[in-house]
């Protein structure tokens, strides 16, 4: 591949922000589809986002599940994780959309969510309650939609489940969010249907803010690789200009580290030398342009740097399993991520 010539940006790496370039080309959306109000005795089973997504029709792109309890407490589990207690103003998700179980203090069969829910589309402010009459758990549920293919970087090391507990005069912010998200959904107000969603949007970053920043130092992954102060200057810089004419000779010499330790802090982060993930960061920059537009292969081909378009068919090939215009008219998906 031969990149597009360019210079390297003038601001300094500190002051770059990769991890806001890479939610914005993430395309978020917030989505809050009901309030459960369960009472004891009650447990349900929530089904895996491929079979919401085809019950939703919502084709390619990634949801995230995300609970907030809103009153009382419950229990959520996961396949191979122990339970986990949630309080009120917990929130919980699941990056990977994988099934799970919300249950209380008193023994209960479970019984599947999707029995309990209207066939959609769905009412706005639609309140499902399920179980006995005694105390319990008020709980909001959603997700997050997001662009999967740039989603992906992020996923591959996240745990199965988040769950945040914000109480600390640190956690005021996400805890505001929480509750007024909270607020919206159950007292709605005019601008309300724009208001929660969008709020729901915020609490997810504040989630992987959260969980960014309660990284251990011997965490890997691409959150920690931003922590990182050689790889993640040298993060910032390649999602910066990411069709650059980048070496790595370049990129050491930009973060002020030496060739060797860029290649192996890459590799120890992220399973890949810094020009192998460049180059399946240029291919997924690549895919959204094919899946949001109708250019031709040739023309993101040679945007993307590529010194022709047989070249770049090889490495998406590679990379999707398909050449471009084949993905393109199969509506497009990303490589299943490896956990």
């Amino acid at each position: 591949m031969t990149g597009t010539p360019g210079t390297l940006p003038e601001t300094p790496p500190a002051a770059r922000d990769a991890l806001s370039d890479l939610l914005d080309g993430m395309r978020l959306s917030g989505v809050v589809m009901f309030c459960a109000e369960f009472r004891e005795p009650w447990s349900v089973t929530t089904p895996g986002t491929k079979r919401l997504k085809e019950t939703l029709q919502f084709g390619a792109d990634h949801m995230i599940p995300f609970h907030v309890v809103a009153d009382g407490g419950c229990w959520i589990e996961m396949p191979g994780l122990a339970p986990v207690r949630l309080e009120k103003g917990d929130a919980v998700c699941m990056p990977f959309g994988d099934s799970h179980r919300l249950f209380g203090h008193e023994a209960a069969d479970s019984v599947p969510l999707g029995t309990l829910l209207p066939k959609p589309p769905w009412a706005e402010g639609l309140t499902v309650r399920h179980g006995g009459a005694s105390g319990g758990a008020d709980v909001v549920c959603g997700f997050v939609r997001c662009d999967e293919l740039i989603f992906d970087p992020i996923l591959r090391h996240l745990p199965v489940l988040i769950h945040v507990s914000p109480r600390g005069a640190d956690d005021a912010w996400l805890s505001s969010t929480i509750a007024r998200t909270v607020a919206e959904v159950r007292r709605p107000a005019p601008g309300s249907r724009g208001m929660a969603p969008r709020l729901t949007e915020v609490m997810f970053v504040e989630i992987l803010r959260k969980h960014m920043q309660g990284l251990s130092p011997d965490e890997v992954g691409w959150f920690a690789a931003y922590n990182d102060p050689v790889v993640g200057a040298a993060l910032r810089l390649l999602h910066a200009a990411p069709f650059d004419d980048w070496s790595v000779d370049k990129l050491a010499k930009a973060v002020g580290a030496s060739r060797t330790v860029v290649a192996d802090r890459f590799n120890d982060f992220l399973d890949a030398p810094p020009m192998q993930y460049l180059a399946h960061w240029r291919l997924r920059l690549a895919a959204q342009r094919l899946k949001a537009s109708d250019l031709p292969v040739k023309t993101v081909a040679d945007a993307c740097g590529y010194e022709s378009e047989a070249a770049f068919n090889r490495a998406f090939k590679r990379c999707f399993g398909l050449p471009p215009g084949d993905w393109r008219r199969r509506g497009g998906a990303r490589p299943e991520p490896t956990r």
